[in-house]
């Protein structure tokens, strides 16, 4: 069994492997950066402060910190749904029709829903 961080995102139920997961914050510390690439939704203030990206298309009330390659960086979601156990035998591969970024690794079911599988590595590239 694998621990999974659930969240939200532009109406689709998202979940990644806890180890990737840091912390939760508010978006409402985000602050926009000129001439941002695609999917950059600005920085978070710290020490180093923390790039946010939004490849989900999220409205952005929180902010997911993962670390994944060696960086940390904030994913935006709608919201954190909570922690899920889930066994690897039930992840299915990855839905065919992606861009080259791969975002989903996998996906599974829950309550009659799907659930796509983040792939931290490949969100850590949008950076």
């Amino acid at each position: 069994m694998t621990t999974m961080v659930c969240f939200r995102a532009a109406g689709a139920a998202y979940c990644l492997p806890l180890q990737a997961a840091r912390s939760v914050r508010t978006a409402a510390d985000v602050i926009p950066l000129p001439d941002t690439a695609a999917d950059v939704a600005g920085i978070i203030p710290g020490d180093p402060p923390l790039t946010v990206i939004s490849p989900l298309e999220s409205s952005g009330r929180h902010i997911l910190v993962i670390e994944a390659q060696g960086q940390a960086f904030g994913l935006l979601v709608d919201h954190v749904t909570g922690l899920q156990q889930v066994d690897a035998a039930d992840i299915r591969p990855a839905p065919k029709g992606q861009g080259r970024h791969r975002l989903v690794s996998g996906t599974f079911d829950v309550d009659g829903g799907i659930v796509f599988v983040a792939d931290p590595t490949a969100l850590a590239g949008q950076l």
